[in-house]
This record gives structure tokens, C-alpha cells and sequence, in this order.
């Protein structure tokens, strides 16, 4: 679809709403008239306004639980729709700056992630067995990605998902296969522990730390 022809008709749209009678008919009426002519829906309107902005996530067919914990957080904080492509960026959609801040916030946060999982195994963790090793370490991960869901939502103020994100996904992406994540089994004192060192250890981050004064004005957009 013609990007000029939509910005005319949104134009016209936004005149329609004029506090003069006459120039809100004569436009609207336009509208209309440029809608009819090249088969444009409102639907069509909404949809133009979606976005997308995409962050480089793990290269594994199967992340881990405590990666997609962490991608749906954001998702879910800042009111996009998210899906991973043939590369492996995590893809977020939706209206206005959401997107893209969804995507710094998900960049800034996984790298924080797995350098704070590296700490922990190296204080924590590192008399275990690789196995096990692992699986105490994915516990701290997923606990920490939840809890870090109220700071990801204080970046912008509360957002619903657009109804034409779905129609956005549907025309951009097609058809859509889930992703089955590795899980960690939450079995036992230890990895009861390993949860809520996780916890309050995302709790404690500073989701603007170290990321530069562009991401910074990011922040506060």
C-alpha cells in the first residue's frame, strides 16, 4: 500500500476532527472518497500505525526457559506482541515507541542477565556437577527475569496490545510455530534458593546502567 496515499487520508482524518463543521465534512468526506477509491479499510488505517523493532537473542533452536521468561516479560510490561524469526531475533511489534523500546529493554536486560548467571555460578555454584550446575543456574535466571517485570513497565506508561498487531502478524509472518524452551524442574531446598537469590537479585537491577546516553533518553521517552 501506498505510503503517501495513507498519509493523505490520515491527514484528512485528523482535519475531520476540526472544530469547523464545514472543513470536518469537506474532509472527512475526502477520506472517504480516497478510501473507496483504492480499497483502504479502517483497518488498513490501524495496521499502518503497528511497528516493529527486533533484538538479537541466544542462536538456539531451543532456548531456555529463563531466555523466553525474559523476552515475554518485556512483552508483556510494555503491550507487544513478540515473535522469533529465521535468525533468532526476538521481534517486537506494536504501536508507537513500544516497540523499540521493548527492544532496548530486552537487549540491556539479556546481556545483564547472562553476565549476572556468570557471577552466580562462579560464586555459587561452582562444586557442582555440570548437570546440576546448569539447572541451579536456570532457576536463579527464570526468577530474575520475572522479577524485573515492574521495571521494564515504568519505562512507558501502560499500553494495550493494538487488535492490528494480529492482523500485522498474520500479513508479515504468516503462519507461526511456538518455541519449546529447555526448563529447569524446581525440585528441592537449594533450588528453592537459587529462585529467590534470582529474585531479589532482578529486583535490584538498574535497567538504564551502562548503556549510553542514546539508550538513556530511550529511557525516559
Amino acid at each position: 500500500m501506498n505510503d503517501a496515499l495513507l498519509s493523505k487520508i490520515k491527514k484528512c482524518l485528523a482535519l475531520a476532527k476540526s472544530s469547523n463543521e464545514h472543513e470536518a465534512a469537506a474532509a472527512l468526506a475526502k477520506a472517504r472518497e480516497l478510501m473507496e477509491e483504492h480499497g483502504v479499510s479502517m483497518a488498513d488505517i490501524a495496521m499502518s500505525e503497528i511497528g516493529e523493532a527486533s533484538a538479537k537473542g541466544s542462536a538456539n533452536q531451543r532456548p531456555p526457559l529463563w531466555e523466553t521468561a525474559l523476552c515475554l516479560t518485556v512483552r508483556h510490561a510494555l503491550g507487544c506482541k513478540v515473535v522469533i524469526s529465521a535468525q533468532r531475533l526476538r521481534i517486537y511489534i506494536g504501536g508507537g515507541a513500544a516497540p523499540a523500546i521493548a527492544s532496548y529493554a530486552f537487549t540491556v536486560l539479556f546481556r545483564q542477565l547472562k553476565a549476572a548467571r556468570k557471577e552466580y555460578i562462579r560464586k555459587h555454584l561452582r562444586r557442582c556437577r555440570p548437570g546440576r550446575q546448569r539447572q541451579r543456574a536456570d532457576i536463579f535466571c527464570e526468577a530474575w527475569a520475572l522479577s524485573v517485570y515492574t521495571k521494564v513497565k515504568a519505562l512507558m506508561p501502560a499500553a494495550i496490545i493494538p487488535e492490528a498487531a494480529n492482523r500485522y502478524i498474520e500479513k508479515r509472518f504468516g503462519n507461526l510455530a511456538p518455541i519449546d524452551s529447555r526448563t529447569a524442574s524446581l525440585k528441592g531446598g537449594r533450588l528453592d534458593m537459587d529462585y529467590w537469590r534470582g529474585h531479589d537479585a532482578g529486583r535490584a537491577v538498574d535497567l538504564a546502567h551502562g548503556v549510553g546516553a542514546g539508550a538513556e533518553r530511550l529511557r525516559i521517552a
